[in-house]
């Protein structure tokens, strides 16, 4: 029988998806499918262990346990810093939007000589005095200064740019000697700020401390503050804020304010508006629906997330203060062989992620229509 030019045209489709939906099936929905069968089991990589059906057992278990609750507080805490990952990325993107290229040759090279000049002698005598961590921070911002200076707004976006490139292990590594509390370049600019005005204070341990800044508050004993102050939990924030705010948020937002037509920035500024103005009612309006989809992304991986930089930096601690869902999957999978139990907080996980975005988008899109 033959085949009509439709039937054929399938057929090939087909042949061209299958493996594609081969490795589907084989690596993603299958294990997949797996793991939520293996959570109403006690399946365990222990010789001692006899895989059984045990029901809802893990989910109960799940329920009951004390360190889940402490350690989804910690995936939440760490989900704090989303807002000023969005609204930074936000920003920047607005500032880079525009060309800031000075026009004529002769006084770009005029400035960025000037700022040369001002640069080395102001590294040379903060070096001399032995603050070399400020001199260092200051050498790289005139260089990035003169940059600007030269090319423009590429010369920043490139830059902002630069760290998404970086393997993350590297950078999480350089990280760890920034907040390092006795030689890290943190401490080491806050201690000459507050020297500079007069100002006598512990500095914080960052990665070896339980503090944080909901420390005041009457969390039970288990989810384990250590008072007010910052902590590693506040390391690990300011860390990712730094990570994202130049990576992928920062090239949508530059394409969705590129995309706004330039005769509405025009007819505000006829009716007087300034940048201000202009960047609240027109700019952030305008870039809802990017929003509304970086926020979106943003709770997915941070539910999902924590465990890479976790892993590095501090080992789930100090106290587990920095231990997240997706760590402890790890923990219980592959340290203490409890697949099972992995298996359920995986898909406790999954009805979390699922359910937030359910509400994100119902709600948001709402707001998004107003």
């Amino acid at each position: 029988m033959a085949l009509s030019k439709t039937q054929k045209n399938i057929f090939t489709a087909i042949l061209f998806l299958l493996p594609n939906l081969i490795g589907f099936l084989c690596f993603t929905a299958g294990p997949v499918l797996l793991s939520l069968y293996m959570s109403f089991t006690n399946w365990s990589l222990r010789v001692s262990t006899e895989l059984e059906w045990i029901g809802l057992r893990n989910y109960s278990d799940l329920l009951n346990d004390p360190m889940l609750w402490f350690f989804l507080y910690n995936t939440l805490y760490f989900m704090l810093g989303i807002p000023f990952s969005v609204f930074g990325s936000l920003i920047l993107a607005n500032m880079l939007v525009s060309s800031m290229i000075i026009k004529k040759r002769r006084k770009r090279f005029t400035l960025a000589a000037v700022i040369l000049v001002i640069g080395f002698i102001s590294c040379a005598l903060i070096a001399a005095n032995g603050s070399y961590d400020i001199a260092l921070l200051l050498a790289v911002l005139y260089i990035a200064g003169i940059c600007g200076v030269m090319w423009g707004s590429t010369t920043y976006r490139t830059m902002f740019y630069i760290p998404s490139f970086a393997s993350g292990v590297a950078t999480v590594i350089l990280w760890i000697q920034i907040f390092n509390p006795h030689y890290g370049l943190l401490n080491g600019v806050i201690d000459n700020v507050l020297s500079f005005v007069g100002i006598h204070a512990d500095l914080p341990t960052w990665l070896t401390s339980t503090k944080s800044l909901m420390g005041v508050l009457p969390f039970p004993e288990s989810f384990n503050n250590g008072g007010f102050g910052l902590g590693a939990r506040e390391a690990m924030i300011i860390m990712g804020v730094w990570m994202t705010i130049g990576g992928n948020n920062m090239i949508l937002y530059l394409a969705s304010i590129s995309n706004i037509p330039e005769s509405l920035y025009e007819a505000a500024e006829m009716d007087g508006a300034g940048s201000m103005a202009k960047f609240f009612h027109i700019t952030i309006p305008s870039v809802a629906p990017t929003t509304f989809f970086i926020a979106i992304m943003s709770v997915i991986g941070g539910l999902q997330g924590g465990f890479e930089n976790a892993k590095i930096m501090t080992g789930g601690g100090p106290a587990g203060t920095t231990t997240t869902l997706a760590y402890y999957i790890y923990t219980m999978g592959f340290e203490e062989l409890r697949f099972g139990y992995a298996s359920a907080i995986s898909w406790l996980m999954f009805i979390l992620v699922f359910g937030l975005t359910i509400v994100n988008w119902k709600y948001g899109n709402r707001k998004m229509e107003m």
